[in-house]
């Protein structure tokens, strides 16, 4: 009777060390001092580094500064007790690369002995991976989740202050009429006549901030036109535009979505900027569709607010310019003023 035996399905040492070297994450391994000593080319280019300058120094060289000391605690309290410990587990944490620029991680660690005396006895591998993309999408998920529910209050307090209160003064005005005598006086009937014009006038100004329909029947120089008159209207905000028709260099949604940025950009200089003039442009020329909006307003630190998330009309801009394919640009300096700077290729026809 023959002996079954098992095939051997170990993989060459060399096998192993190109997975390392081909890795798509970074890997660190790290002795039990805290040592760097071994890394892939992933942690060059993730880190900012050059091969060779990481082994030997501590692992808290990849940390941002004031999370070192708390590292250090929970590399000792790992290292008491090793574990596998799979990525993602709900930490939040940063990475530190060599010009001291931070951006967010997640870890996988696993404990590593070889029981043969080599360098990586009793390692940890550490396996990093670079969330930046997520946590930016998950950025502008939530901020236009915020930027959503903001244009639902301002719509809804539009009809409150506006609409329903002058309904409500008609429908008093029009309970003293009927208990009134049979001839109605006719300057009543004109004040009446009046306020429902503006209350109808009111109702067009809501829906216009919805969707224009100038963007439908005429295109979008027209609808930034009447979108920066009802603004100049409504503000001390001078408004000087210059615009060509560019409906047959971008589709319906690019239009769309330009409209809102240049809408966003107008509204904000109007509100904001305390500045008495602001200049829109729209140009077609050399394949790409530019639009602008500048305003000689207050500035503001646009890094800063962008990093922080503060405005969320600024990273709907942004989102909204991703979605079509175009490059945008927000420059502000305080003291000097706010440009909104969209481009985008012509999808159809030529510019």
């Amino acid at each position: 009777m023959s002996q079954k035996t098992t095939p051997d399905l170990t993989l060459p040492m060399e096998v192993y060390q190109e997975v390392f070297r081909a890795a798509p994450d970074a890997i660190v391994v790290v002795d039990r001092s805290g040592r760097i000593r071994s890394v892939n080319p992933k942690v060059h280019e993730m880190f900012g580094y050059e091969s060779g300058e990481l082994v030997g120094e501590l692992v808290e060289v990849l940390v941002p500064d004031q999370q070192r000391g708390s590292h250090q605690g929970h590399r000792n309290g790992y290292r008491g007790a090793p574990r596998s410990r799979a990525m993602g587990l709900g930490m939040e944490l940063r990475g530190r690369r060599k010009d001291g620029s931070e951006f967010p991680i997640e870890v996988a660690l696993s404990p590593f002995d070889s029981g043969d005396g080599e360098c990586l006895t009793d390692c940890t591998i550490a396996v990093v991976r670079d969330v930046t993309e997520r946590a930016r999408t998950r950025s502008l998920a939530a901020a236009r989740m915020q930027a959503s529910e903001a244009e639902r209050r301002r719509i809804a307090q539009d009809l409150h202050d506006d609409t329903a209160q002058r309904l409500a003064a008609l429908l008093i005005q029009l309970r003293l009429v009927g208990r009134g005598s049979d001839g109605l006086d006719s300057t009543v009937l004109e004040g009446l006549r009046d306020q429902i014009e503006a209350v109808a006038d009111g109702v067009r100004r809501v829906a216009r901030g919805l969707r224009p329909p100038e963007l439908d029947d005429v295109g979008l120089g027209p609808a930034l036109r009447t979108w920066a008159r009802m603004v100049s209207e409504d503000s001390t905000l001078r408004i000087e535009l210059d615009t060509v028709p560019v409906g047959a260099c971008l589709s319906p949604d690019e239009q769309l979505m330009i409209y809102r940025i240049l809408q966003e950009a107008i509204t904000n200089a109007a509100r904001h900027s305390g500045g008495a003039e602001a200049r829109v442009s729209l140009r077609a020329a050399q394949g790409r569709v530019t639009a602008e909006v500048h305003d000689d307003g207050c500035g503001f630190d646009s890094v800063g607010v962008l990093k922080r998330g503060t405005r969320f009309g600024l990273h709907g801009m942004l989102e909204r310019a991703t979605l079509i394919g175009a490059d945008i640009e927000i420059e502000s300096e305080e003291g000097v003023g706010t440009s909104v700077r969209v481009s985008i290729p012509c999808s159809r026809g030529s510019c």
